[in-house]
């Protein structure tokens, strides 16, 4: 082992060997996390007083992010603290986060009492008035007065969007008023080792937006993510006004498969959890992840659900004890799928369509997003399609290695991407498969949801002249990498940016993500997201290019004949007029710095709310459906005329 690979390891195992035993974050573990983040970090080493700053402004925003708590006289008490969190760091002194948290209490019940005057108040739902949402745009209140002005705006907009579903008055302040008990509660379950946990956060996330501490539940679903399976009894829960309820039942696990008089419902309300036969334990106004950590288990294992369901009869809901054997359950929806369809019906035209939601390994199983694709590649060569879809949008990334493998089913053998760590000269990463998996011609789609490692299986494609690249707009722009390290003692775990990628051709998509070779509307467009809208976005500059093939697929006449083919038929196409309408009206709402609080905005909030429901898969519908997905019929119009240009 290199000394360069030795190092990092050892300053790993130096550091954790000095936690306590006992689980959660103490204040005598900080130093030494804090240390190992900057042993390990790609940018930043040692503690500075920009940081410091950072860490204020981050610990300060995580308690209060709409300006509604502190007043500017609490923030510029705690500028004192500006330049010297460093120092307190390195002395292991944290009184200053008693000190800020205790201010934050203050002004959290002066708050509640102010909430609970207002709510008694009339509201005038016809006023001309508006509320500015944009932390950014707005300071911390000076006085008594200001502040309450901004309550009472805050308090309207929530009862409009109360009002826009259909609730009286006297309901939507019911409600608003149940969800600021919640949140009290909430407020009051804050103890040192969560108030640690956003320390420690507020001190990664300066670094930059993706470094983090996670706490022990959090780290448990990251695995999961990656995993793509959990033991459990197969549901997935929401939260609303106190009650944990059943959103949906995953088919083919534990709890689809109960007999139909006991089988859990969407809506059904779990009101307990009993392990077996234990008593059962009231969940009602627990936070969702700490029910959610009751009901998971161990494969085998039982646990029984208390569960209110509405019967219809008399508005009197009806009691069920639902008894459920875990089992391990796969979360289907991020595997990668496949379809065959016809270019434009024709039968000659047979292409093969890849979704591919995420790049994910699970080592007990043996599956993954490289093992599944390649599957997927060999089955539609056996169908001899002319060519291939490969659906990146919505992929937020996952495991490096997956998307330079999945990269090699494409490429010669050759370099995938490149690596700075701050600290050596480049490191090229390559596929050393000479074989190529699948030849024929390619076409990536992205979108502005597709980040990291997608960046990376689609840049390299790019650079390659392998496949064309169709989307809306650049991708997010997330170029960087993280070491994932789980802590002793149930400790939660750790996630450290330890270096930048970059191209084959020597540019890295941090900040500016994949330009498409040909740009479709689409309206994930309405989004004003991307890397450069975090906080603190690490900057790169270009390096010299590691030397790859280039295959020819893709020329710039190609692409200029494509974008004018495909052009021409949005322009001529009823349905791209009328989104073109949607993308430039939503973009409006959403972006806005400022909602109007007169009755009438509400229905616009509504409409966004369903707008936003688009982007969610729906149960039942296709993979490959393009009578719904303009987008996507464009695309495979766009293959098709590919398809023509290349011979095939």
């Amino acid at each position: 082992m290199s000394k360069k690979h030795l190092i990092p390891i050892l300053t790993l195992a130096i550091i954790l060997s000095c936690f306590k035993n006992s689980e959660g974050l103490k204040k005598n573990d900080i130093p030494s996390l804090v240390n190992h983040f900057l042993a390990m970090h790609v940018r930043y080493h040692s503690l500075n007083d920009e940081l410091s700053e950072r860490i204020l402004e981050n610990l300060i925003m995580s308690l209060d992010y709409g300006k509604y708590y502190f007043y500017r006289k609490d923030i510029d008490d705690f500028k004192k603290y500006r330049t010297s969190i460093d120092d307190a760091i390195l002395n292991n002194r944290f009184e200053f986060i008693d000190e800020i948290y205790s201010v934050y209490k203050k002004r959290f019940r002066e708050s509640n009492q102010l909430i609970n005057v207002l709510m008694k108040e009339k509201f005038d739902f016809t006023v001309d008035e508006k509320i500015i949402v944009d932390r950014d745009k707005i300071g911390y209140a000076s006085s008594k007065q200001e502040m309450r002005e901004r309550w009472r705006k805050n308090l309207k907009l929530q009862l409009l969007n109360y009002l826009s579903s259909d609730q009286t008055l006297p309901e939507a302040k019911k409600k608003l008023l149940k969800k600021y008990e919640l949140i009290t509660k909430r407020v009051d379950e804050i103890d040192e080792e969560k108030l640690l946990d956003r320390f420690m956060n507020a001190f990664s996330m300066a670094l930059d937006p993706h470094s983090n501490y996670l706490t022990q539940e959090e780290n448990e679903d990251f695995s999961i993510s990656m995993k793509l399976k959990l033991e459990g009894i197969g549901v997935r829960l929401r939260s609303d006004d106190g009650f944990v309820i059943v959103e949906s039942i995953i088919t083919g696990g534990a709890a689809d498969k109960l007999p139909e008089a006991i089988k859990l419902k969407p809506g059904d309300k779990i009101i307990a959890v009993a392990q077996a036969d234990d008593e059962a334990i009231d969940v009602v106004d627990m936070d969702l992840r700490d029910v959610v950590k009751k009901i998971r288990g161990k494969k085998g294992t039982e646990v029984r659900l208390t569960i209110l369901r509405e019967s219809g009869e008399a508005n009197k809901p009806v009691r069920l004890m639902v008894p459920i054997v875990r089992e391990e359950i796969s979360l289907k929806d991020s595997a990668a799928e496949s379809e065959i369809f016809f270019i434009n019906n024709d039968k000659s035209r047979k292409m093969g369509y890849i979704k591919l939601p995420s790049f994910y390994y699970d080592k007990e199983r043996g599956k993954s997003s490289s093992g599944d694709v390649r599957e997927i590649l060999m089955k539609l060569k056996s169908e001899n399609v002319r060519g291939i879809v490969l659906d990146l949008r919505g992929n937020p990334g996952g495991l490096l290695n997956e998307a330079i493998d999945i990269a090699g089913f494409f490429i010669e053998a050759g370099p995938v991407l490149q690596i700075v760590d701050g600290r050596n000269r480049p490191h090229v990463v390559y596929d050393n498969d000479e074989s190529i998996v699948y030849a024929g011609p390619l076409v990536v789609l992205v979108d502005k949801f597709s980040a990291s490692a997608a960046e990376i299986l689609a840049g390299a494609i790019k650079d390659y002249r392998r496949g064309l690249i169709v989307g809306p707009d650049k991708t997010f722009g997330k170029g960087t990498v993280q070491s994932y390290n789980e802590l002793p003692q149930k400790k939660g775990a750790i996630k450290i940016t330890i270096s930048l990628f970059y191209q084959p051709d020597g540019a890295s998509n941090q900040l500016t993500g994949i330009v498409p070779d040909i740009r479709v509307p689409d309206l994930t467009s309405i989004w004003d997201i991307g890397e450069s809208k975090n906080r603190y976005p690490l900057t790169w500059k270009k390096i010299e290019g590691a030397e790859h093939k280039n295959f020819g697929m893709v020329s710039q006449a190609m692409v200029a004949n494509l974008t004018t083919r495909s052009a021409a038929r949005v322009r001529g196409n009823d349905k791209f007029r009328k989104l073109a309408e949607k993308i430039q009206k939503y973009r409006e709402q959403i972006n806005s710095r400022a909602i109007s609080l007169k009755e009438e905005s509400a229905i616009e909030k509504q409409k966004q709310k369903e707008l936003e429901k688009t982007f969610n898969k729906e149960e039942g519908k296709k993979l490959l459906d393009l009578d719904r997905d303009l987008f996507l019929k464009e695309a495979t119009s766009i293959a098709g005329d590919y398809l023509g240009m290349v011979g095939k």
